[in-house]
């Protein structure tokens, strides 16, 4: 199994981009959905486990993108590496120290000790006024004085796609990887049966940290892109949205649980879905997602490339990674 197709998409992407600045805001839209689900996919699809802490991530490289910049100007142009590291590092941080302790639950526990840790954090920097507080942070002029006119545009256009890209590229890769890995047969042998698992000398809990971590980490890339560097802007009740956590997994349900181009194409799917609903009939586009997750659980409970490689011939089915 060979990730060349979801590879070639996001390539192909990154070339229109550039091609098409114009389109690049469109090209984001399609990217971020696609690249949601594909991290989403490194945790849930690969153990099982339902996550409802996304937003957290996402929020957390947000703010440490947003941090770098806002309060770190003497480091010039250095504040994008510095800051898309910072995120990094809370969110991982993050991911480490809640999965320490809720890894240890089981299936349905898991998601529910994960509901709350969304709204605790953004009470937590509402309440204590932590990086701006309720105001957010507001980065557009940081930006034009660290950065100039020019860059600062073209970061939050055309950089901020390909960040979304090469994030979604990179999730790509460590599915991959981490599939054909050690830690791959490890995670779906979990899938599969915990208990099973440990009798064959398997330690859940560290595999799912792993898993935990990776996924929060390209999260976190994300949160960096769409929020201090499209929107220059950066406010606890946008970036803790709970929206991205159903939307992020009803892509990769969509496409397909488990699978390297499962949220490929359900990013594909989805997205035209959401705006033409949006465009046409705009009071019901919130329920766009709960349709889906219906109709998925009724007539294609493995996805769109789950049902295609379950009704593939054998020798076809290695096509369809």
């Amino acid at each position: 199994m060979k990730p060349y197709l979801p590879l070639a998409t996001y390539s192909s992407l990154l070339v229109l981009a550039f091609i098409k600045p114009d389109m690049s805001q469109t090209i984001a839209t399609i990217a971020f959905y696609m690249a949601l689900g594909q991290a989403v996919n490194i945790f849930v699809g690969l153990t099982g486990y339902v996550n409802f802490g996304y937003a957290a991530f996402l929020a957390m490289g947000a703010y440490g993108l947003g941090v770098a910049i806002a309060y770190m100007p003497q480091l010039g142009v250095w504040t994008l590496p510095v800051g898309l590291l910072l995120g990094m590092a809370l969110a991982g941080g993050l991911a480490l120290a809640i999965g320490a302790v809720a890894l240890r639950l089981r299936s349905a526990y898991f998601a529910i000790a994960t509901i709350g840790i969304n709204e605790a954090l953004k009470d937590l920097i509402i309440g204590a006024g932590i990086w701006g507080g309720s105001s957010g942070l507001v980065l557009g002029y940081n930006m034009f004085q660290e950065y100039g006119r020019d860059t600062a545009l073209f970061l939050s256009t055309v950089g901020s796609t390909v960040l979304i890209l090469a994030t979604g590229f990179l999730a790509v890769v460590a599915t991959y990887l981490l599939q054909s890995k050690e830690a791959g047969y490890a995670l779906a042998a979990i899938r599969q049966d915990e208990d099973a698992a440990k009798v064959m000398g398997i330690n859940p809990t560290k595999y799912k940290l792993l898993a935990f971590t990776l996924s929060s980490i390209f999260s976190a890339l994300l949160g960096s892109a769409v929020f201090p560097l499209a929107a220059t802007q950066v406010f606890p009740d946008t970036a803790f949205k709970v929206d991205y956590i159903l939307d992020g997994l009803a892509v990769m349900f969509l496409g397909g649980a488990g699978t390297v181009t499962g949220a490929i194409a359900g990013g594909l799917l989805y997205v035209p879905l959401r705006l033409f609903v949006g465009q046409f009939f705009p009071n019901y586009q919130s329920l766009v997602t709960p349709l889906l997750v219906l109709l998925l659980v009724l007539f294609a409970p493995r996805g769109i490339i789950g049902e295609l490689r379950t009704r593939l011939p054998l020798k076809l089915r290695d096509w369809v990674p």
